[in-house]
């Protein structure tokens, strides 16, 4: 029989009321107002559970008798997980045991279950629809500060119990990791947003300029510091010396706002053209200018950017700024989780500089974590364990110990020549850019692709003559005699210079880019050609032409050229000794001008990047079609084949600049079409060296040529299966 028992939601409420307002931590506001449940609604039991990554509910606090609970709850299971499955409150009655009445409310943050709150009793207990309501507003009151709240810590001893889930992403750094999870936290302007004295907040903003700016400095002057830094430092000085959006700045505090809200609205617009850009480039560069204004919002509030923590830390944030990351004390950053998953931010190379394990794409990446939860990172494969089980560990650690070995093979090779284990040579050469950040060049035998619109895509104006030759001058005496290949102005599509008007296009990859526009602009072409022969004064030039569609274009390219060197003759400037003309292939329609094009070219270098794209009518930015081709199918094999061949009958040096030369099984596939020249990223070049030197060239090129004509969509399980079979050292760790 079930007992009615006397209740008052007034009571209930007035209590509530008066814990609210007394002042202490969250979490003993939490155990006075569970404390305050059991004594109202006359259970001796409250148990709050907490929801975790993984669709699991975590004890976190428990007021009363315990009885035999347990520490972890999945989603579904149980009472509890059956109400933050359902969202629905819940009461079970039991005839027998400690729990004949459990009554469990879902505590909700919108449509988000949160946490359960979960009251018990030994006696069979009627609740009254009014209690169950009031005990309802207390879940949604309970909501509010549930972020105040120690999460990640319970007040039980959990034992050896540790449900281990585990989460995908992308792979950006590579390495392993284990920590516990530390949540970044922005910064976020508070306080007022008009102001009655401009001027007090101009001197404020003026202050904050010069303080970020000496701090900027100081760093850049301290010894040892990484080219990365470097890079990053003098990019925000850039930023901070321009004068147009400081005056926007001042133009909206004089409008009336406060330094901080102005600072954010200005940053806000320009932040939003740059992501707007169709340019890659200025896109990551916003997120280097948002990090930048918060730093400026931090010194206006005088505030210390700098982070002290302790022990092994994985750093998790949806977005963080280079600099950021650099706040905190790296020696106790293992590994890095964020919800950005590009390549090319700052804040990805500064990790890689530091060999930090970094893992991006992770999707609602705040939600799944907690402060303080133990975190493993396998940054090979992009996963990462939360909670990691013994058994995980272990993997792990054998890994990374597989990761060591591999890092010593290719050491090993790093400094040799690289040949195939039947004695084939192949040049292995690097793709670079203004931004390599070289002090000198790794062992490689020179430089295959030389991006020579970065420094233009860095720039506030069109760099002069001087500039560009002063440049060109600098890669070449880093090389120290070794060949670099210059790649003419290659502008346009995704790469838009901020102060060139650009065309409205449809389809800018297949617009007016790269050769078309400085054909038609032809001044572009002639002083970058100018500066080339310059900084070559008296040495080879070698210079290749992109994104060239049919013979006519070389030809008018080459011509132009012809015309500087005899105008340099004619002013008694002194002129290279040698001038090595080559093309980028990347258009499909090149291919079959291929015998009438290669009498006049000295090398072709294949731009697989583009080719594979314009081949398969693939964007190669659309991330749904990224897993849809593959360079390792038949049919492009077959044409790459086709370009190494008609080079060879030529007499025509071949080679590939293009992604495919930055990966082993892809690298190792090229030279047994025929290519001996590979140009790939700087840390691309230990690997594919190691992968050459364990090759038998003759026997995998037969294997090859036996699966060109297969019907397979790609061939590359097949080749790596077999490159796998014959101990070729592929760099991986399968």
């Amino acid at each position: 029989m079930k007992k009615v028992l006397d209740y008052s939601v007034s009571d209930l409420m007035s209590g509530l009321r008066s814990v609210m307002q007394k002042e202490m931590s969250a979490s003993r506001r939490l155990s006075a107002i569970l404390t305050l449940l059991c004594e109202q609604l006359h259970m001796p039991s409250a148990v709050f559970y907490m929801m975790r990554p993984g669709e699991v509910l975590e004890r976190y606090m428990m007021v009363g008798k315990s009885g035999q609970l347990p520490c972890f709850v999945r989603l579904g299971e149980a009472v509890a997980g059956e109400v933050a499955l359902s969202k629905k409150v819940r009461i079970v009655y039991a005839k027998t045991g400690f729990n004949k009445t459990v009554f469990a409310v879902p505590v909700l943050r919108g449509s988000e279950v949160v946490a359960v709150l979960e009251m018990r009793s030994d006696k069979v207990q009627s609740l009254p629809n009014e209690v169950i309501e009031s005990v309802e507003n207390v879940a949604m009151i309970l909501a509010e500060f549930l972020p105040e709240l120690k999460v990640g810590k319970t007040s039980e001893k959990l034992g050896n119990i540790s449900p281990s889930s585990q989460i995908e992403g992308i792979p950006l750094v590579r390495g392993f990791a284990l920590g516990s999870v530390l949540i970044h936290r922005r910064f976020e302007v508070t306080g007022s947003i008009l102001t009655d004295n401009p001027n007090r907040e101009i001197k404020a903003l003026n202050g904050a300029f010069a303080r970020v700016q000496r701090l900027l400095k100081k760093r850049l002057n301290r010894t040892g510091l990484p080219i990365e830094e470097k890079e990053l430092f003098d990019g925000y000085l850039m930023f901070l010396n321009d004068a147009v959006w400081k005056d926007k700045v001042l133009s909206s505090i004089q409008s009336g706002l406060t330094a901080q809200v102005a600072l954010q609205k200005v940053a806000e617009e320009m932040m939003d053209k740059m992501r707007s850009s169709g340019d890659v480039y200025w896109r990551e560069r916003a997120k280097d200018f948002q990090d930048l204004t918060v730093r400026l919002m931090q010194s206006l509030e005088q505030k210390s950017t700098r982070k002290k923590i302790v022990g092994n830390k994985i750093l998790v944030a949806d977005t963080l700024g280079a600099s950021e990351l650099l706040d905190y004390d790296l020696k106790h950053i293992k590994g890095i989780v964020l919800e950005d998953a590009s390549q090319t931010t700052h804040v990805v190379i500064v990790a890689r500089a530091y060999r930090i394990p970094l893992i991006g794409g992770v999707k609602d990446v705040a939600k799944m974590f907690s402060d303080s939860a133990p975190v493993a990172m396998d940054a090979v494969r992009g996963v990462i364990y939360l909670r990691p089980t013994d058994e995980v560990l272990e993997m792990l650690r054998v890994q990374k110990q597989h990761l060591l070995r591999l890092a010593r093979m290719e050491a090993r090779h790093r400094d040799k020549p690289a040949f195939t284990k039947d004695g084939k040579r192949i040049s292995l050469m690097l793709n670079l850019g203004l931004s390599a950040g070289l002090d000198k060049l790794p062992s490689c035998d020179g430089v295959g692709l030389y991006r020579t619109e970065l420094l233009f895509m860095t720039a506030k104006s069109f760099p002069d003559i001087k500039a560009q030759t002063e440049a060109y001058k600098r890669v070449l005496a880093l090389a120290k005699g070794l060949p670099v290949v210059f790649r003419t102005l290659d502008i346009g599509s995704d790469k838009v210079l901020p102060y060139l008007t650009q065309q409205t296009e449809e389809n800018p990859a297949m617009g007016w880019r790269s050769i078309r526009m400085v054909l038609d602009r032809r001044a572009l072409l002639r002083n970058q050609l100018r500066a080339l022969v310059r900084a070559t004064a008296g040495d080879v030039l070698r210079v290749m032409f992109p994104m060239v569609t049919d013979v006519s274009e070389f030809l008018e390219a080459k011509r132009t050229l012809d015309i500087e060197v005899k105008n340099a003759m004619a002013r008694k400037e002194k002129v290279p000794k040698e001038i090595i003309i080559g093309t980028m292939l990347e258009v499909p329609s090149l291919i079959f001008q291929l015998e009438k094009l290669l009498p006049y070219v000295d090398f072709v270098s294949v731009g697989t990047n583009d080719l594979a794209q314009f081949m398969f009518a693939a964007d190669r930015t659309n991330a749904l079609l990224s897993n849809r081709y593959d360079v390792l199918s038949p049919a492009f094999l077959k044409m790459l084949k086709y370009v190494a061949d008609m080079c060879t009958a030529f007499n025509v040096k071949c080679s590939v600049c293009g992604e495919m030369a930055s990966r082993p099984v892809d690298a190792l596939t090229l030279v047994a079409l025929g290519y001996r020249v590979l140009s790939m990223s700087p840390e691309a070049l230990g690997g594919v060296k190691m992968a050459v030197s364990s090759l038998e060239l003759a026997r995998f090129e037969k294997y090859l040529y036996s699966r060109l004509d297969s019907a397979q969509s790609s061939l590359r399980e097949d080749l790596y299966a077999y490159l796998r079979d014959h101990h070729v050292q592929l760099g991986d760790l399968q």
